[in-house]
């Protein structure tokens, strides 16, 4: 229930097509607030979706955020464990809003669906759905997905486009992860590949969505990710990630991943 008022310096008589023109712009409001309150609900949902807490991985610390733009995000991290091994996922979709928020929820989905697939099998069979889902809409997904052996510290990791996955080593050395192929959805089926690394005691895994890059120093952006990850750890320099995105009013979505290995 609202109204919509409208003040004049003197009292007058509204015409009849003043009177229309007052009830279309009442609609027009009406359907703008029904409207916000749908995205904002799709957000609400959107939340939801995400882990509500990390697996707990002996001798690793864990942790992820993320934060849209808007009411909804076209970002989206997820991770859960299977057969011993730590699954965890990071992706971006072009574009934001809505529609993006709803290409990342398949995402999300399907990979949980190949939960029990090898890691190269369940990004390719991904790849083939995006690419069907994708086929009239010319739009892409970045991402990377990782299993993490927790006994052992071996990372076998695939990473579709993304090339923003760091191994910050305890001596506070870093190297990037590169791209093993192409985003999602492109529609060409080359076979996929994966990179494997060793996360050794101290060592941390840092995986980003590319909204990090408008709130970092720009003349040292790793040199305070590397400052944030020693000060607080890991959970820590999520949280103060999330909260500088939110500071400084990000134009993009900002999702932020570490996987650190403590013994």
């Amino acid at each position: 229930m609202g109204t919509l008022c409208i003040l004049d310096t003197k009292p007058r008589t509204l015409t009849e097509p003043q009177r229309e023109l007052l009830r279309e712009m009442a609609l027009w409001v009406q359907s703008e607030i029904a409207r916000e309150h749908e995205f904002d609900r799709a957000g609400e949902v959107q939340r939801a979706l995400l882990p509500k807490r990390a697996p707990e991985v002996a001798g690793f610390t864990l942790a992820a955020d993320a934060i849209a733009s808007g009411s909804v995000m076209g970002d989206l991290y997820d991770w859960y464990l299977h057969e011993g091994r730590l699954r965890l996922t990071l992706a971006d979709v072009m574009g934001k809003g809505i529609g993006a928020g709803l290409i990342a929820a398949g995402v999300r989905a399907s990979l949980r669906t190949a939960r029990d697939r090898p890691l190269i099998a369940a990004v390719e069979d991904l790849d083939r759905q995006v690419s069907d889902d994708l086929a009239d809409l010319h739009m892409f997904v970045t991402a990377v997905v990782a299993d993490v052996d927790g006994a052992t510290g071996d990372v076998e990791l695939v990473d579709a486009g993304h090339s923003l996955s760091f191994v910050v080593r305890a001596d506070d050395t870093w190297h990037p992860v590169r791209s093993t192929g192409l985003p999602l959805g492109m529609g060409i089926e080359d076979a996929r590949t994966s990179a494997r690394l060793r996360l050794e005691p101290g060592d941390a895994l840092l995986c980003c969505s590319d909204g990090v890059l408008d709130i970092l120093d720009v003349d040292d952006p790793f040199g305070q990710v590397l400052r944030a990850l020693r000060r607080w750890g890991p959970a820590g320099a999520v949280a103060e990630g999330i909260a500088l995105a939110r500071e400084r009013k990000a134009p993009d979505d900002v999702t932020l991943m570490v996987v650190r290995r403590d013994a």
